[in-house]
């Protein structure tokens, strides 16, 4: 699978999770397109100063060949998935009660095991 099938899978399964499956609907909100604006800023400045280096270098049989600055324009679809992913979850676990209330400390799994450990 070359980087730019990759991305653009990762494109494709991360509009169906958000909006048929895990239904966060992220992609139809303001807020999201602002948030990832930014990133969009600063993987941007991140891929330009890795690809310009060398650290990343990509065989031109593998991607398209267009490029934003030095890096491939698929490393923007596969960031795109990968910021999309963490949010969507985010937003899927907060909603079913994931810790919805944080305390100081460790948390209840931590303090049953060490209960165990004591008997």
């Amino acid at each position: 699978m070359t980087h730019t099938e990759a991305s653009l899978l990762a494109v494709a399964v991360t509009v169906v999770l958000d909006l048929w499956v895990l239904r966060t609907r992220l992609l139809t909100r303001r807020a999201f397109w602002v948030a990832y604006a930014i990133v969009l800023f600063f993987q941007t400045l991140t891929n330009e100063w890795l690809t310009s280096r060398g650290v990343f270098r990509y065989d031109d049989d593998a991607i398209l060949g267009w490029r934003i600055g030095h890096a491939p324009v698929e490393d923007f679809w596969f960031g795109f998935g990968l910021v999309t992913w963490s949010m969507m979850w985010w937003v899927w676990w907060g909603r079913r009660g994931v810790q919805p209330h944080p305390v100081p400390g460790p948390g209840p799994l931590v303090m049953r095991l060490a209960r165990r450990r004591r008997r």
